[in-house]
């Protein structure tokens, strides 16, 4: 730590709260419609650098546990900065336990990082689940404790409640990133920072261009805030089979046919584990359309409309199936979660053609089976379920088939125009189809674990992590699990 550094910047568009060291602009600065916009300008201040490391990995989901422990497992220095108190991304924030039910009953199997995770994680923690086809889910509340062991047990430092929101350039490459803390802004230095943030919130900060939604409309996939429930008859649930699925299968059916009157306009309730003492971990149906995931207003309208959802949900379960008559709220997700957002420019835009056609590429860092799941942007739930459409004709859901899948090349990591940042997770450089296949959450971790392996490469080497060598990338991939072709 050198609290004796200090970072000078000036922020004309942020933090209008500060209002003792700025000035109000007297004229129109720009319009949005028929709004007039005005700006605070903050003067020049000195900002402290909290820390100074090799490689800063920012976001601890999936994409940032592989990318922090790949790193530090080369024995790079590695700082690991989350905004929310706790790790694991969607998997603790929104409760997506059941990250890699497609893979049953298919050759495929975990690959990496998330294959060690989920071995481990079970000998220590074993399966609370019932459920006959749920098997492998994560209990999240205990997952949220295994992650803080899991990273300090690799070497990797941990920041929790560090919200990352700007970004310092000096030239090409960043200078330092600020995070907000109780004790105000904060900067950190590193040889070369990782954006593993779902949104792709540094990226943006550093000036990297970049898709959202739709390449027609802008519109992403929508928001979720997932409820756990208490009081489910587990006899009741369990003695026939899977019970829970089946409520899910004749929910469906009358919500096609007419037969549902709630206002949310998803048609389907994914529910996740099913516990002996009668604890649903997730419902996972509460849904809010036409959000962009990085507008703040957009973010509390989805967090609102969800939790009416939620209560609506409740209620129609309670009065529909006896076996959920005496359910209960125990906790609503602490977050909205999202399927997609920002995707950077890289130096490869990875399209549903290649990914279609299993292309393949010398600088290739993760295989994994053809799986695309896409919830409709605009609510339409007509088509017939496959890429053909786009996203445009319905919901898109492609289950794994036979060995067929798809490579990710190192190049959709790699910025157009920064030296020293890597993208890993959801918001890499692809189509907003392909998205829908690489948002896969073993995946996300598996494109962490490679981001953190080229940027300790390149640190070694003295170089870009544009031109971090692949061959010894891949090879190190190979040592760890990943089944990368020759």
């Amino acid at each position: 730590m050198t609290r004796s550094h200090n970072i000078w910047y000036g922020f004309p568009r942020l933090f209008s709260h500060i209002l003792g060291n700025c000035q109000t602009l007297q004229q129109p600065c720009y319009r949005k419609g028929m709004v007039t916009k005005m700006q605070i300008i903050r003067k020049e201040r000195p900002i402290e650098i909290q820390e100074e490391t090799e490689i800063l990995v920012v976001g601890g989901g999936p994409a940032g546990i592989g990318a922090c422990v790949s790193a530090a497992r080369q024995g790079k220095k590695t700082l690991l900065l989350e905004k929310r108190g706790f790790l694991g991304g969607n998997i603790t924030a929104c409760y997506v336990e059941n990250c890699n039910y497609f893979l049953s009953g298919t050759p495929f199997r975990s690959q990496g990082l998330y294959a060690e995770i989920e071995e481990k994680f079970l000998e220590k923690y074993g399966n609370s689940n019932v459920r006959s086809n749920k098997a492998s889910s994560f209990d999240s509340e205990c997952l949220k404790v295994y992650l803080d062991e899991f990273v300090q047990e690799n070497g990797v430092k941990v920041l929790l409640h560090s919200f990352v929101n700007e970004v310092i350039m000096e030239g090409n490459k960043i200078a330092a990133v600020i995070i907000q803390t109780k004790q105000g802004p904060l900067a950190v230095k590193a040889d070369v920072v990782i954006d593993t943030t779902g949104d792709g919130d540094v990226a943006y900060g550093a000036g990297v261009p970049f898709e959202l939604g739709r390449e027609r409309d802008g519109l992403c996939q929508p928001g979720t805030v997932s409820v756990r429930l208490a009081g489910a008859d587990v006899d009741k649930l369990t003695e026939n089979g899977d019970g829970l699925g089946k409520i899910t299968k004749a929910f469906r059916e009358d919500y096609r046919a007419g037969k549902v009157d709630l206002a949310c306009k998803r048609q389907d309730i994914p529910f996740g584990r099913l516990t002996k003492a009668g604890q649903i971990s997730y419902v996972n149906y509460p849904c809010a359309y036409g959000l962009d995931p990085t507008d703040v207003g957009d973010l509390t309208r989805g967090e609102m409309e969800c939790r009416q959802y939620i209560m609506d949900i409740v209620g129609y379960l309670r009065e529909h199936y006896e076996e959920m008559k005496d359910i209960e709220i125990t906790s609503m997700a602490p977050e909205i979660g999202f399927r997609d957002s920002r995707r950077i420019q890289g130096l490869h835009r990875l399209t549903i053609e290649e990914m279609e056609q299993q292309t393949h590429y010398t600088d290739t860092i993760a295989v994994f089976p053809r799986f695309y799941d896409m919830l409709s942007p605009d609510a339409i739930m007509a088509g017939d379920e496959t890429v053909r459409g786009r996203g445009y004709e319905g919901y898109i859901y492609e289950p794994v088939k036979d060995d067929r899948h798809f490579e990710i090349p190192y190049r959709s990591l790699v910025p157009v125009n920064v030296e020293n940042l890597l993208v890993a997770g959801r918001c890499i450089s692809t189509d907003h189809v392909a998205e829908s296949g690489v948002r896969a959450i073993s995946l996300c971790m598996m494109t962490g674990q490679a981001a953190g392996i080229g940027a300790s490469l390149a640190i070694e080497n003295g170089i870009g992590v544009a031109q971090a060598p692949i061959s010894r990338l891949q090879e190190i991939l190979r040592e760890s699990g990943f089944n990368i072709p020759e």
